[in-house]
């Protein structure tokens, strides 16, 4: 089973927003992330950080990811 560990968040536009700050989102293959600590989200990879998010809740199951994550920062709103 093949893991990488990520030190931040690429969304590619797939989240989903939960409640408030609380966002979701599936990624394909398994995928490690560090919880409760501020990573950079970015809209695609190798682009520029658009905010950070800690990540609350991390779920593989089918060869993806879930994740559960809260933003809290934000640097535009585009």
């Amino acid at each position: 089973m093949p893991i990488t560990m990520q030190s931040n968040l690429v969304t590619s536009g797939k989240e989903k927003r939960l409640e408030g700050n609380r966002f979701e989102i599936s990624l394909d293959g398994y995928k490690l992330f560090i919880l409760d600590h501020p990573v950079p989200v970015l809209k695609k990879e190798n682009s520029s950080p658009v905010g950070k998010a800690v990540i609350k809740e991390v779920t593989w199951r089918e060869e993806s990811t879930h994740l559960v994550y809260e933003l809290i920062d934000l640097h535009s709103v585009n």
